[in-house]
């Protein structure tokens, strides 16, 4: 009963945010499309020791729009008038099988989805989709009653899926087709323990629009004024999250043996505060892409408890012959951001030219602890606010080999 109302909480906030974006953007009943999937997948993480069968059905419907050409929207012309769906889904995780007492729920999701056709002809089309949501877990990691489920520990988490499609217009209204999808769930590191589950699979969907569709009309050139200011624009982020220490949880939960201490050991794992400073300088060569290149500083308050902790799991030698403990790192990335109105997908692949976090060798690699490595990955959304001086907010996922580091929430300015 509190998944049914915690689902239908999710279907109203969806349909309000819905309605209220078509309404601002003068798009009637007819613009609409409605679907509905079966997807089916498997945990690519076939290492897992106890999981004896990893493929799992997801289920999804979702309603869309596609802005027409009449609506005259340079950006919707650019990225070749895609569809904009919001749905709900639910993955069928909980038909996992163990070899123990371990069991895991289904999952629930309310997502955004990007769908961009790059080729299109009267009968077929093809390209790619993009997910963006949250998550809702029932049955988290519990080291007593459940402690093979190690992999999602929080009861929100975030959702991201990206893949390829190719569909079939069946008359005027109806389409049909199958997609090959990549699905990641994460909490981003708030708590642990966080493998996180990746799933890769393929699906079938159908289609149905409340207006005819006319290929003709989203493959001319309409040549829609480009409002963008070309040339180099400055950046300064301010932001901060919290995160949970692999190397302490390696330390005081995963050495220890009996069920009930390893428990109280998690209780106590605190989430340190991370913050961050950042100075891009990108160049907008177009009214969709902008690239260049960033500067980051990183703060991490944990540094006596990462050290205390490392000589406990590692060993004294292991610490005394690293380079040591300093709470800032600097770090300089390739910096990509794409743009929809006000809203873009900002990207950053970075380096460390200056990190000191101890232990960073054989023994972390071998322990998991992919946070010690030499680069970092982020990726996220900002909205900016013209009206405010180009102010920003943000939001993304800072990791290391896609493995997740913190949550960031930032604010930045565009000069």
């Amino acid at each position: 009963m509190k998944n049914f109302f915690t689902y239908i909480i999710a279907i109203f906030c969806l349909s309000v945010g819905f309605a209220s974006s078509a309404k601002a953007q003068s798009i009637n009943g007819s613009d609409l499309a409605i679907s509905a999937q079966g997807w089916y997948g498997f945990d690519i993480e076939k290492s897992r020791p106890n999981l004896t069968s990893y493929g799992y059905m997801n289920y999804e419907a979702a309603v869309g729009i596609q802005t027409k050409p009449e609506n005259q929207n340079p950006f919707a012309e650019a990225f070749g008038f895609p569809l904009i769906d919001i749905g709900i889904s639910i993955a069928r995780t909980g038909n996992f099988k163990f070899s123990d007492q371990t069991h895991f729920p289904n999952l629930y999701s309310a997502y955004g989805s990007f769908e961009r056709s790059i080729l299109r002809t009267e009968h077929f089309s093809a390209g790619y989709l993009l997910n963006f949501g949250a998550t809702y877990n029932p049955a988290k990691y519990d080291p007593v009653n459940n402690p093979g489920n190690n992999w999602l520990s929080a009861p929100f988490m975030a959702y991201f899926g990206a893949g390829v499609f190719g569909k079939l217009h069946i008359g005027k209204r109806w389409e049909t087709g199958v997609n090959f999808m990549f699905r990641h769930f994460s909490n981003g590191r708030l708590s642990l323990p966080n493998e996180a589950l990746n799933g890769m699979g393929v699906g079938v969907f159908a289609r149905y629009r409340l207006s005819d569709y006319d290929h003709k009309k989203y493959t001319t050139k309409y040549g829609f004024e480009r409002n963008y200011q070309r040339g180099m624009q400055y950046m300064i982020v301010v932001g901060g999250g919290v995160h949970t220490c692999m190397a302490e949880w390696n330390a005081y939960v995963e050495r220890e043996p009996d069920p009930v201490k390893k428990a109280e050991a998690a209780a106590k794992l605190k989430a340190h505060p991370k913050f961050s400073l950042s100075f891009d300088a990108l160049y907008r060569y177009s009214m969709r892409y902008a690239t260049g290149l960033g500067v980051d500083l990183f703060y991490s308050s944990n540094m006596k408890e990462l050290e205390a902790s490392d000589r406990i799991f590692y060993g004294n030698e292991a610490v005394d012959r690293s380079p040591g403990y300093s709470p800032l790192s600097v770090g300089i990335a390739v910096v990509q951001e794409v743009y929809w109105r006000n809203f873009a997908v900002h990207v950053a692949i970075g380096a460390y030219p200056y990190r000191h976090k101890g232990v960073n060798g054989p023994e972390a690699k071998a322990a998991g602890d992919r946070e010690r490595g030499w680069h970092y990955e982020k990726a996220g959304i900002r909205y900016y606010f013209p009206k405010l001086g180009d102010t920003f907010v943000g939001f993304a996922i800072k990791s290391h080999s896609i493995k997740a580091e913190y949550l960031e929430f930032s604010v930045g300015v565009r000069l």
